[in-house]
C-alpha cells in the first residue's frame, strides 16, 4: 500500500513536526538545562527517541502510528507542565520554548489521532 493511497494518513506531517520539536529540544537544551529538573541525560535520551519515533513513521505498521499518538501526547503534557510553571506572570524564553514545544506536540497528536482513526476506520 502506498501513502497516499492510505485516507487520512498524516505520517509525513508528524515526521515534520517531530524533526522541528528534537531540534527545538537540542537547541534550548544547553540554555536552560539549570531550570529542567531532570538530569540532562534524560533529556537526551527524549531527543533520541523523538527522533528514532520520527524515523520509524510509516503507514505500514499500526504499532508506529500508536507510538506517535503517545509520543505526542507525553511531549504535549511535558512541555506545557514546564511551561505552565515557569509562568510567573511575565513571559521570559523559556517559558516561551516550552510553549512552542507543548503546539509543536499539541499538532502532532491531532495528526496522529486523525491518522489513527483513518488506519482503523479504512484498513480493517
Amino acid at each position: 500500500m502506498k501513502e497516499d493511497k492510505l485516507p487520512h494518513y498524516y505520517g509525513d506531517t508528524i515526521r515534520l513536526i517531530f524533526v522541528i520539536g528534537g531540534i527545538g529540544m537540542l537547541l534550548t537544551l544547553p540554555v536552560f538545562q539549570d531550570r529542567i529538573n531532570l538530569p540532562i541525560f534524560i533529556s537526551i535520551i527524549a531527543m533520541l527517541g523523538i527522533g528514532v519515533t520520527a524515523g520509524l513513521t510509516n503507514p505500514r505498521q499500526r504499532w508506529v502510528i500508536i507510538f506517535n499518538a503517545v509520543a505526542s501526547a507525553l511531549g504535549f503534557f511535558i512541555f506545557e507542565y514546564y511551561a505552565v510553571d515557569a509562568f510567573t506572570g511575565r513571559v521570559d524564553l523559556f517559558f516561551l520554548a516550552n510553549q512552542f514545544l507543548a503546539l509543536l506536540f499539541f499538532i502532532a497528536l491531532y495528526y496522529s489521532v486523525k491518522t489513527l482513526r483513518g488506519f482503523t476506520l479504512f484498513l480493517n
